[in-house]
């Protein structure tokens, strides 16, 4: 099985962690060893946080999201290359924020369905899930993004923020 991630740990009084997130959030399996090494990370500690990926399942990425968001330490993240969907959420939930030259962040609505249930079961899931995703998008997307751009991309509308924005620096300050 590919590897979907890397964490490389220089050893001092307080490690410096440099986790790199790529390809589809796919599996829960795929990251059993992040996780448990992400909970020994202390608040001595500092994370640099590379995102790459073309994102993949919510449930995955709201538990990467969740376990970044808990950690003590300061967490800097880096997007060196086009970041998508649950990358791009993945993205905001550091203390900084580096788009490198030619990446971009691109949020979406999220999209599932597997074609395994009764139609009402799929529109009973969808309802349900619906409003739990809108609140974690807004939670996480604002205020780097206006609460007109969460409106328009929850209605379906991509938006992408790309490393040249003229607004990318303003959405970086307000928003952390």
């Amino acid at each position: 099985m590919p590897k979907k991630y890397e964490l490389l740990i220089e050893p001092n009084e307080g490690k410096k962690y440099t986790l790199s997130i790529w390809d589809n959030l796919e599996s829960y399996e795929d990251y059993d060893k992040l996780l448990e090494a992400m909970s020994r990370i202390g608040k001595k500690d500092s994370v640099t946080l590379y995102v790459s990926t073309p994102g993949g399942r919510c449930d995955i990425g709201f538990t990467l999201i969740d376990r970044i968001c808990a950690l003590s330490c300061r967490v800097d993240v880096v997007v060196p290359y086009p970041t998508y969907s649950m990358g791009a959420l993945m993205a905001l939930c550091g203390n900084s924020l580096v788009v490198n030259k030619n990446s971009y962040l691109m949020f979406h609505d999220y999209s599932g369905g597997g074609g395994r249930s009764k139609g009402n079961e799929t529109l009973k899931a969808t309802e349900a899930y619906c409003e739990i995703f809108n609140n974690r998008f807004n939670s996480i997307c604002q205020p780097f993004l206006t609460k007109k751009e969460c409106e328009d991309v929850l209605q379906g509308k991509d938006l992408y923020i790309k490393w040249n924005d003229d607004t990318l620096d303003a959405r970086i300050k307000r928003h952390f």
